[in-house]
């Protein structure tokens, strides 16, 4: 645990095994073929992090980079030189928010980004927007959707350098018409600087501003 070899605390060492035991060996590919492994794997070690007591249980396929799941349940990561932080509630919140991503990425979107303060969740005007998703949302992802209109609502937290938040605002819609509304609607809803992004990252390809990823092209 950190320079340090010591006696891990019952604690960490009760929230490895119950880690270990209920998602030990789960794998799926999110965005790219890389996909979230979870699992302790070799020999488990906990680490004292910002946080506290932590243990690398996921390797993010698509970020390429550990994350570590707290003694309390909530998972962080610092990718590269940015800073130690929160992504998710728990590991059943990203499992949520992740299914849902899968659920809709094959319907026509938008893609907007959002430039917010340091830790500061995009403002939003949910007057706007479908019913919100809390189970598959986090301090790093939020969801709203309206299953019977065809519409979702994605924001996730796509990079933190140290000057500010940069978010990913997705609008899908089942059919190509609806995202008609996808511009109006997310320029009302949010409250920081929103703008038409310049790259899709779920069909890995640049965007003209304005215009309509038809379709998610599928993991290769």
């Amino acid at each position: 645990m950190d320079d340090r070899i010591e006696a891990a605390p019952p604690e960490i060492v009760e929230a490895m095994v119950w880690f270990e035991e209920r998602y030990g060996g789960l794998w799926y590919p999110l965005l790219g073929s890389n996909g979230m492994e979870h699992g302790l794997g070799g020999v488990p070690l906990a680490h004292r992090g910002p946080l506290g007591l932590a243990f690398e249980g996921i390797v993010d396929g698509d970020w390429t980079w550990p994350v570590d799941v707290l003694v309390d349940g909530r998972t962080a990561m610092g990718p590269g030189q940015w800073s130690y932080r929160v992504i998710d509630r728990s590991v059943d919140q990203r499992l949520e928010s992740h299914a849902l991503l899968l659920s809709v990425r094959g319907w026509c979107h938008r893609t907007f980004t959002c430039y917010t303060p340091r830790d500061v969740v995009p403002g939003t005007d949910e007057r706007h927007l479908p019913p919100p998703v809390p189970e598959a949302s986090g301090p790093a992802e939020c969801w709203w959707l309206d299953d019977d209109a065809g519409v979702a609502v994605q924001a996730t937290l796509a990079g933190w350098p140290p000057e500010r938040d940069e978010w990913t605002l997705r609008y899908f819609t089942r059919t190509p018409a609806q995202t008609a509304d996808a511009s109006p609607t997310v320029f009302r809803a949010t409250a920081q600087e929103t703008v038409p992004a310049l790259w899709c990252t779920l069909c890995s390809q640049p965007i003209i501003p304005g215009l309509t990823c038809p379709r998610a092209r599928p993991s290769e």
